[in-house]
């Protein structure tokens, strides 16, 4: 076998002879058989290595590809990863920022309600550490609504007693046009970012604190000390004491000792203070919203017209001038010109205070 490989290999690797010419002189030389092969080996082998590094070369590059487009993708995903993340804790401080600002609303209204409502108990919720930042909002969320829910509860209530109480003096729900003992720094409330549902009991509390401020500036208590008079004539039709004939009584007769002090009802401004006819000895005060009280058959005036009097001030001493049977105060509360039972005025206030 070996034998003939050789034999095929001499027959077709024959010696060779190469003429070499350099410079006008001629050479030759002989090429054998053995250097034909190896010389054929070495082209063969550099062919195959060129072919493998080549091929190597080729897989090198797909798989720098590869990698590059693994690359890409991750980061990419990771773009999307961190949109995702950064979405989503832009959500959770938009929830954490529209939380705290209703609970600053809560606080300012819990604080802000009148004495007359009592501020309301909030029931606990409890989180654990494993509740997830969703969970936690929400029963924060439901803890507010609760909370603002018994609130408006609260003042709905409250309104209503003080409606009911001042439609049945027959009193109307004016408020002063222009307050003169009001002021501070200017706050404006950022409605754009507060709930409908806040503003709505927001707008409740700011009537109900001008209902209980205007009930603080009525008229309440009755001129004359409890323990120093007698109603010796109701408000209403009567028997004139003078000529005996039927008549409307538009205020109330308080009989007391000679000289009895006479005390502001309420803070306001004296319009009137000297005689005048049939009331004899005569003051007039003007209070907020449109009250006026009158005080007749005076001994004695301590105050002057356009001075101001605080409640419980002592503007008169008690006698019986003017159109008057006997020592007593004859006393009128008015709203726009219309009369209002001074009595009834009076145990409806204390009621609701």
């Amino acid at each position: 076998m070996l034998n003939k490989i050789s034999h095929l290999a001499k027959s077709a690797f024959k010696p060779k002879q190469l003429l070499l010419r350099q410079n006008g002189d001629v050479s030759m030389f002989t090429l054998p058989s053995s250097l034909q092969v190896s010389l054929l080996c070495a082209s063969v082998g550099a062919v195959c290595w060129v072919s493998v590094s080549s091929y190597g070369y080729v897989q090198q590059q797909e798989q720098i590809q590869t990698l590059e487009k693994q690359r890409l993708t991750a980061e990419s995903n990771w773009q999307l990863e961190k949109q995702q993340l950064e979405q989503k804790l832009a959500e959770q401080t938009k929830t954490l920022q529209d939380l705290s600002q209703q609970q600053n609303l809560l606080e300012g209204l819990v604080e802000a309600l009148p004495e007359s409502v009592a501020t309301p108990a909030t029931s606990e919720q409890h989180v654990t550490e494993n509740d997830g930042f969703e969970e936690q909002s929400k029963n924060l969320a439901d803890k507010q609504t609760s909370l603002l829910n018994h609130i408006e509860n609260r003042i709905t209530a409250r309104a209503s007693e003080l409606h009911t109480h001042l439609d049945e003096i027959g009193l109307d729900k004016q408020l002063e046009p222009s307050p003169i003992a009001q002021g501070g720094p200017y706050h404006q409330l950022d409605t754009q970012h507060i709930s409908a549902d806040y503003l709505s009991v927001i707008d409740k509390l700011v009537e109900l604190n001008e209902l209980e401020q205007m009930i603080t500036l009525l008229p309440d208590s009755m001129p004359v000390k409890q323990e120093k008079f007698y109603v010796s004539s109701q408000f209403g039709y009567r028997k004139d004491p003078i000529t005996g004939r039927r008549a409307m009584h538009k205020g109330v007769d308080l009989a007391g000792w000679h000289k009895t002090d006479i005390h502001a009802p309420a803070a306001g401004t004296v319009t009137k203070a000297g005689k005048n006819g049939g009331y004899g000895k005569f003051v007039e005060i003007e209070h907020a919203n449109g009250l006026v009280t009158r005080f007749g058959h005076l001994h004695t005036i301590k105050v002057k017209k356009g001075q101001k009097v605080e409640k419980s001030d002592v503007i008169a001493l008690m006698g019986s001038t003017g159109r008057s049977t006997s020592t007593h105060l004859h006393y009128e509360v008015l709203q726009n010109g219309k009369h209002i039972n001074p009595i009834k005025l009076a145990k409806v206030l204390s009621r609701v205070q």
